[in-house]
């Protein structure tokens, strides 16, 4: 096959690549990251990308078609080039690395155990700050489940995380202060109460530790350590806790008996298994911890053409354990890795103890792989057996709002607008988009309005005026189009509008300014009425209809967009407003603390050292900020 034709700017990086370990990152003609990647070899392996086409291979020929820069980061080793490529994943979300459930961010569970007094946390951003992490967990309700249950053998406290910003949850936030009474988690026997003194910092940290070993699977461990603190208690005639013990006790036994599956096995491993059909692809995951079958989980992934199953499990491997999990002493694999060694080389100093990555051909762990192939076949077939159902189910839709709406094409692209302002301020627009009747977010915009206002003839007063902001969003989007904005390149099949007659209206006058016969409907939310052109009488959906349920669910996902990036925009005007009030905070640090804390309510509940350590920012002009804020000076406020 000839070699690719290069653009000469990046043939000149080319030329210059050294022949070191490091990372590559190619970017496309806007500087964003396509794939990010590791070598041994920078030279040698970022050159082969373009020396041929690879036919069984297209996503990688749509991949180089696309680059127009790249950059590399050199490393002293490959260790330390895989530990790079696994954080510039996580920050640049590579729309070419593979990605697991179409990049979506399973939630882990976290034990603060960093702190005082240890928390029992949801997240979906795991990081690497001396908590514990364990998951990831692809079915969302059964890890409520498990929270409950947790909540309820342990007693621990337990938080709820938006945004890695603390919301809700437990209310004991100053762990430094008691609390003059419990919440009602203490008297339904869910917490502990650390908050109220009624367990001792040492015990409940304790406790900590035994929910670790627990979520771990150690749960023979757990329950010694149960029944030696039962005895202890019974020995010094504190026979209500030991009484609590014991029925602790129980209720982990009765768990692990019903769930748990013994192996002939001592070691922690982690096994896997991969398959894949249709383009789609399922790693299954079976947890071993003591013997002990105690977790087995399924993680889909879209394959493109070409890709092999050693490339998708090196990638998920990555990716699981640079989560900060626990690292079991095998990983075991039905495929032979090319990364191997220098995985099992970071992983081991991660664990603290020598790790093994490997597969098997006989034997016990043999059985294992098959066991977890196995279990990968049926959550496939359950997957697209799912997405069948579903897509069959958003095709009928789309056909029955054809029918209703007498479109010309099936409307495989749809977009919906809508406004959301305040009386005038902070004015938006949101465009979403469905396509196949699935959102696509790649292809929302929002819009900032910059005029939008009618002056009442009777009052001579200015008023907001949605209409004119509905002219505004909808003329940009379409100005975008006709300048060949590649943002807004692909035109839709049908244009729905938020409102009634008053909206359709001015849709239809954009339209016919630019000259383009696009379907369009309104849908008005009082009675769910759908007014189209040309016709007096709206139309009246059937309260049953899928396409009505489809429109209802493109109207209030423009509307929640609208109304999210309206308040965004007001909290930052408000925060703007307020920080203009402080002395010594000008333009630079304004700018600065709105980037960093972007709420009132999250620069309420900083510190001043968390205020100091902002760009631009100085000690004294923190304490003055933080006295501002607060109303006080900062006496007996701890630091």
């Amino acid at each position: 096959m000839p070699a690719l034709a290069i653009p000469q700017p990046l043939a000149e990086k080319l030329a210059a690549l050294p022949e070191t370990p490091g990372v590559y990152l190619f970017k496309d003609r806007l500087g964003r990251v396509l794939y990010v990647g590791k070598a041994i070899n920078l030279r040698a392996r970022v050159r082969s990308y373009f020396q041929s086409e690879d036919p069984s291979r297209p996503w990688l020929r749509e991949m180089v078609g696309k680059i127009a820069d790249l950059e590399v980061l050199t490393t002293r080793t490959e260790k330390e080039a895989l530990i790079l490529e696994c954080n510039l994943i996580k920050l640049h979300r590579p729309p070419f690395n593979i990605r697991f459930k179409d990049d979506k961010a399973y939630p882990f569970l976290k034990v603060t155990l960093n702190e005082p007094f240890p928390a029992l946390v949801i997240t979906r951003q795991p990081k690497d700050d001396g908590a514990r992490y364990f998951g990831p967990y692809p079915d969302g309700r059964a890890l409520r489940e498990i929270v409950e249950l947790l909540k309820r053998l342990f007693g621990i406290r337990t938080l709820t995380v938006v945004n890695e910003r603390r919301k809700g949850g437990c209310p004991w936030r100053d762990t430094s202060k008691l609390l003059p009474r419990a919440c009602l988690e203490f008297h339904l026997h869910r917490c502990s109460g650390p908050c109220v003194n009624a367990i001792s910092p040492d015990e409940y940290r304790r406790t900590a530790q035994r929910l670790c070993e627990f979520l771990e699977g150690r749960t023979g461990e757990v329950l010694r350590h149960l029944e030696q603190a039962m005895w202890e208690a019974a020995e010094r005639e504190e026979f209500e806790k030991a009484a609590k013990l014991r029925d602790q006790i129980r209720a982990i036994q009765a768990i692990t008996e019903r769930q748990a599956v013994h192996l002939p096995l001592r070691d922690d491993i982690d096994a896997y298994a991969f398959v894949s059909e249709m383009g789609l692809g399922c790693v299954q995951m079976l947890l071993i911890r003591g013997g002990m079958l105690v977790s087995d989980q399924h993680f889909t992934v879209r394959v493109g053409e070409g890709q092999s199953a050693a490339e998708i499990l090196s990638a998920f491997v990555k990716q699981r354990y640079s989560a900060g999990v626990p690292i079991p002493k095998i990983v075991l694999l039905p495929v032979e890795l090319d990364d191997a060694a220098v995985i099992a080389e970071w992983l081991s100093e991660k664990r603290g103890e020598p790790v093994t990555v490997r597969t098997a051909k006989s034997g016990i762990l043999r059985d294992l792989l098959d066991l977890a192939e196995r279990n990968a076949q049926q959550a496939l077939r359950e997957e697209l057996q799912r997405e069948e159902q579903e897509r069959l189910s958003r095709e009928f839709a789309l056909r029955s709002l054809q029918t209703h709406l007498n479109l010309p094409t099936l409307p495989r692209r749809i977009e919906c607008y809508d406004i959301s302002t305040t009386m005038g301020v902070e004015t938006v627009g949101a465009m979403v988009v469905f396509i196949e009747g699935k959102p696509a977010k790649s292809e929302y915009r929002r819009f900032r309005i910059k005029g939008a206002w009618v002056v009442d003839e009777a009052t001579g007063k200015p008023h907001p005026d949605d209409y004119a902001a509905m002219r505004e969003v909808l003329t940009r989007r379409f100005r975008h189009y006709l300048d060949g904005d590649p943002k807004f390149a692909e035109l839709p099949d049908l244009l729905i509008v938020d409102g009634g007659k008053g909206q359709l209206s001015v849709a239809m006058q954009v339209l016919n300014e630019f000259g383009l016969p696009i379907p369009v409907a309104a849908l008005a939310k009082e009675h769910e009425l759908l007014y189209v052109p040309h016709s007096d009488a709206p139309i009246a959906l059937p309260f049953h209809s899928p396409a009505l349920h489809l429109l209802q669910r493109l109207r209030d996902e423009t509307h929640r967009c609208a109304i999210r990036f309206h308040r965004h925009r007001r909290t930052k005007r408000a925060l703007r407003s307020l920080l203009e009030e402080v002395p010594g905070i000008g333009v630079a640090r304004k700018k600065a603390l709105l980037q960093h804390f972007g709420s009132l309510e999250a620069l309420m509940q900083a510190s001043v050292d968390e205020l100091a350590k902002v760009p631009h920012m100085t000690r004294p002009v923190a304490e003055r900020l933080w006295a501002f804020l607060h109303g006080s000076d900062l006496s007996g406020h701890g630091r």
